[in-house]
C-alpha cells in the first residue's frame, strides 16, 4: 500500500494533504487511492464527501482496471458496489474472489435491477448469509422471475420456508403477474413473528374486542370507495398475513388493500396506510370519519396541510370522537353554521365541543 494511503488510515497525514489525496491530485495508484476512499466513507470521516466526489467522477475503465487483479481489502469492492451503478463494473466486482458474504450482504440493496441475477446465482454466498435472499426479493427493482427463484431456493435449498408458505408465495407471485393482485403483493417480505410494538398494539386490542369478533367483522363483505365488494378471497388472504407483511403491504398497496387494512387493529398497520404514498384524498375523507381508527392515524391527518384544506376532511374531524380535543377545537372556527347546529345536537361529540360550537353559533348570530 501507498505509504501516504498508510498515513491517511493511521490518522497521520495532514488535512491539506488528505484533501489533495482523496480529490485525487497525489500519484497515488488507483487502487490505493479507492483504498484511502473507502477509508473515509466507511469510518464516516468528515473527508468522506471530497472522497465519493472522485470516486463518482472516476472513468468505469480505470476503476475496473484497480480491481482487475489481487484485492487487499473487499471495501474497495464494497465501496464500488454501493455508488456505482454501471452494470459491467458492478458485475465485475460481485464476481471478484475478494468479495465477501457480508459485503455481498450490505451491497444488494444499493445494485440495480439488472445485476440482481448475479448474487441469486451465488450460493455459496447466500447459504453463508440468507439475508441476501430475503434482500434481492425486497429489492423494489427485482422481476417476478427473480421472487421466483429466491422463495425456490428458499424452500428446495435452504428449507427455511414450509410446503404452505413456498406454495402461496408462488400463487402471490403467479396472480400479481396475471393481473389479479396489487404489484405490492409481489413485495412482501418472508412472514415473522409480530414485533414488540406490534404485540402490544394487539393485546391491548384484545380487551375490546374478542377475536371471533374481529374475525366475523372482517369475513362481512366490505365495499370500497366506489362502492364495490372487494372480493372475499382477498380479504382472507390479507387475514392470513403476518404483522410485518402487513405493514409492508400498508405501505406500497393499492386501494383495495387499504380499505381492508385500515379496519386492522395494529396501530402500526393503520398509520402506514395512511402514510402510503398511493393514497388518495377521498380515502383520507373516509378514514377521517371512521371511529375505529387510532388517535395516531387522526393526528397524522390533521398535520397535512394539503388535506386539511378539504372541508370535508376538516369537518371529518372535528366531528369524530376518537380526534383528540385540541385538534377537534381547532376545527370549529372553520365549520360553516349549519354544521355548528348539527354537532351541538350530536350527543357522541365531547360536551366541551358542543358547548363551544352553540357558544360560535350564538357569537355569529350577534353578528
Amino acid at each position: 500500500m501507498h505509504p501516504l494511503v498508510e498515513r491517511f488510515l493511521a490518522k497521520q497525514l495532514p488535512e491539506p494533504m488528505v484533501m489533495a489525496l482523496l480529490g485525487g491530485s497525489l500519484p497515488v495508484p488507483p487502487q490505493d487511492l479507492l483504498h484511502a476512499i473507502a477509508g473515509a466513507v466507511f469510518s464516516e470521516s468528515q473527508f468522506a464527501a471530497r472522497g465519493l466526489e472522485t470516486l463518482m467522477g472516476m472513468p468505469e475503465s480505470l476503476l475496473s482496471t484497480a480491481i482487475s487483479g489481487e484485492v487487499e481489502d473487499p471495501d474497495i469492492l464494497g465501496v464500488i458496489l454501493v455508488h456505482r451503478k454501471e452494470p459491467a463494473l458492478l458485475e465485475h466486482a460481485l464476481l471478484h474472489e475478494a468479495l465477501t458474504a457480508e459485503w455481498m450482504e450490505q451491497a444488494v440493496p444499493h445494485l440495480p435491477g439488472s445485476v440482481l441475477e448475479i448474487p441469486l446465482n451465488n450460493q455459496v454466498m447466500w447459504l453463508k448469509r440468507p439475508r441476501i435472499l430475503d434482500l434481492i426479493e425486497e429489492h423494489p427493482e427485482g422481476d417476478y422471475n427473480i421472487k421466483r427463484r429466491v422463495n425456490e431456493n428458499r424452500f428446495h435449498v435452504l428449507g427455511t420456508a414450509t410446503k404452505e408458505v413456498f406454495e402461496e408465495r408462488i400463487e402471490i407471485l403467479d396472480d400479481v403477474i396475471a393481473g389479479k393482485l396489487d404489484k405490492a403483493w409481489a413485495e412482501l417480505p418472508m412472514p415473522m413473528e409480530s414485533p414488540t410494538e406490534a404485540a402490544e398494539d394487539e393485546e391491548a386490542e384484545s380487551a375490546e374486542e374478542d377475536v371471533e369478533a374481529v374475525r366475523e367483522r372482517l369475513l362481512k363483505p366490505i365495499l370500497d370507495l366506489d362502492g364495490n365488494e372487494i372480493p372475499l378471497s382477498l380479504t382472507q388472504r390479507v387475514m392470513r398475513l403476518k404483522t410485518n407483511q402487513k405493514i409492508m403491504l400498508a405501505i406500497k398497496g393499492g386501494k383495495e388493500e387499504r380499505t381492508l387494512l385500515i379496519r386492522e387493529s395494529n396501530r402500526l398497520v393503520q398509520v402506514n396506510v395512511i402514510r402510503n404514498p398511493r393514497i388518495g384524498e377521498g380515502e383520507v375523507a373516509y378514514i377521517s370519519q371512521m371511529r375505529t381508527v387510532k388517535e395516531e392515524v387522526l393526528r397524522i391527518i390533521s398535520m397535512n396541510r394539503e388535506w386539511m384544506k378539504k372541508y370535508a376532511i376538516m369537518r371529518n374531524l372535528a366531528f369524530n370522537p376518537r380526534t383528540p380535543l385540541p385538534i377537534a377545537l381547532n376545527q370549529l372556527k372553520r365549520l360553516i353554521e349549519f354544521d355548528l347546529k348539527m354537532m351541538q345536537r350530536d350527543r357522541n361529540i365531547p360536551e366541551l365541543l358542543r358547548r363551544e360550537a352553540k357558544r360560535l353559533v350564538e357569537t355569529k348570530g350577534r353578528g
